[in-house]
């Protein structure tokens, strides 16, 4: 996967579940089975002085290749219980970044952009 062929999603009100995560596509509800999930990584995006995100790409295999389903929380204690559920769903397939930030609160990495996060992911990936 070369950095221009990653394709990103934004989850439409996600929330977790035992077996997945639910969100909304075009007004219906989804479920995107943790099974469904080839890895999870997380970042901080944002100028460390302004605003900033931590940022979760979920790795979904589709038809059309992989793609990574978004969820974004404030830094802090909700991006830090976002993580923990996320590792605890995913095992091993929850990158290193995403363990960082689960169990000691603070994201491994950071990128000033999106544009940034997603090249870099892209090359992780591979």
């Amino acid at each position: 996967m070369s950095a221009l062929s990653y394709r990103s999603r934004l989850l439409c009100e996600p929330r977790l579940r035992r077996d997945g995560v639910e969100h909304r596509v075009e007004g219906q509800t989804r479920k995107l089975g943790w099974d469904g999930v080839r890895a999870a990584h997380a970042a901080e995006v944002g100028e460390p002085q302004g605003v900033r995100t931590i940022v979760f790409d979920l790795i979904s295999a589709e038809p059309d290749g992989p793609v990574a389903l978004r969820l974004d929380a404030e830094p802090g204690e909700d991006a830090q219980q976002l993580a923990r559920a996320l590792a605890q769903a995913l095992g091993g397939r929850a990158r290193p970044c995403l363990k960082g930030l689960a169990s000691d609160g603070m994201p491994t990495r950071w990128y000033p952009d999106l544009d940034s996060f997603e090249e870099d992911s892209a090359r992780e990936l591979g």
